[in-house]
């Protein structure tokens, strides 16, 4: 869960499911909204908190450009990882004029390998059900095979 700053409260909360209608909401808004956008992962894999801290970096890259701005009290962070330990990134800045495919195209710079390696984890499980299975099977079996050796007493 995102911890919201002591001197604000949630005014209107949207749930959206893709990228167009987080623009399209964000256009609809008046200049210089406070913008809170969670991307969430299917799990928090090794390496996210690095993802989110290079995401933030390039984010701040962008400063330069007039509009771009985080919240007022986090001045030096744009990405979080959730601080519960969710597999959720949170994006918050203030929106003038709409920049959320600007912040998306960034994002999904920093993200790449996680959200390719799910989408062809799941395509390969989509066509052949069961087949990660298989493949975690094999991988366990191979480690066992090169590991009971090793845990055999000395003779």
């Amino acid at each position: 869960m995102f911890r919201l700053p002591a001197n604000l409260v949630v005014k209107e909360q949207y749930e959206v499911i893709s990228p167009v209608s987080v623009t399209a909401l964000e256009e609809a808004l008046p200049a210089n909204s406070r913008m809170l956008v969670g991307l969430i992962f299917p799990e928090r894999y090794s390496g996210f908190e690095e993802d989110c801290s290079r995401a933030n970096d390039k984010l701040f890259s962008l400063l330069q450009e007039p509009g771009l701005s985080p919240w007022p009290e986090y001045p030096q962070q744009f990405v979080t990882p959730d601080e519960d330990g969710e597999p959720i990134a949170w994006v918050s800045y203030q929106s003038s004029p709409a920049w959320w495919t600007v912040i998306l195209i960034i994002l999904g710079g920093a993200f790449l390998l996680p959200i390719i390696g799910s989408f062809g984890a799941w395509i390969i499980d989509l066509i052949f059900p069961g087949f990660n299975e298989i493949i975690m099977l094999v991988a366990i079996g191979g480690l066992m095979f090169f590991l009971l050796p090793m845990l055999k007493p000395a003779e």
